[in-house]
Order: C-alpha cells, then sequence, then structure tokens
C-alpha cells in the first residue's frame, strides 16, 4: 500500500510540472476550403477576451489573421494552422495580422496562462 502512495504522489508531481497549453484567447470566424485537408481561407477576430495574450497583445476585433508562424492564409492547412496556435506557457507566437485599413501588423506573442 505504501508503495502504491509513493507512486501516486510521484504521478501527481510530474503532472503538475508537465508545460500547460495556453490559448490566444480570441473568438474568430475561420473560413476553410475541403473536405479531407481543408485549408484556412479566412480568419477574422471576432472578439478578444480580457486579459489574455492577444488583448495584451493589442489584437482587436475586426482585424484578420493572414499568417500564423508563416504560414499564409489563404492557403495554411488547417490542421498545420490548429497545431500552430498550440503553444505552452513561455513560448512566442508569431502572427500577422490585417487590420481593416489594410495596414499589417507583425505581432510576436509571449503565451502565457491568464
Amino acid at each position: 500500500m505504501f508503495k502504491f502512495i509513493i507512486i501516486l504522489i510521484s504521478i501527481t508531481s510530474f503532472n503538475a510540472l508537465a508545460a500547460e497549453k495556453v490559448k490566444l484567447g480570441v473568438l474568430g470566424n475561420v473560413g476553410t476550403d475541403g473536405f479531407f485537408s481543408p485549408t484556412v481561407t479566412s480568419f477574422i477576430i471576432q472578439k478578444v477576451e480580457p486579459n489574455s495574450p492577444a488583448e495584451k497583445a493589442g489584437i482587436v476585433a475586426g482585424q484578420k489573421i493572414i499568417s500564423i508562424e508563416n504560414c499564409k492564409i489563404p492557403g495554411c492547412p488547417a490542421s498545420e494552422a490548429k497545431e500552430l496556435m498550440r503553444k505552452e506557457s513561455g513560448e512566442i507566437l508569431q502572427l500577422l495580422l490585417e487590420n481593416e485599413d489594410g495596414s499589417q501588423v507583425p505581432l510576436k506573442i509571449p503565451m502565457n496562462a491568464w
């Protein structure tokens, strides 16, 4: 019984040390094309969550994401875009945004828990 408790404590401790996945904190309207291997055709920010990495980086509703880690939109495979957006706390997410006036904004967003 004692060995079981020590093993259980060890497993719990290792899980606490595991890297935490962090979300950007945006809600968007994402357009895709294709069925078996869809690609992202558009990603328009609809809402930015308060205190999120997105809000801290200055992202606002109405902006378009036109590149995620140099994967261009339109054309970025949806599965790749999803994987590129998954960052752990402490990692940097690179986005290229387009404002409603057509100007582009490159961002390097530190991903931290919020």
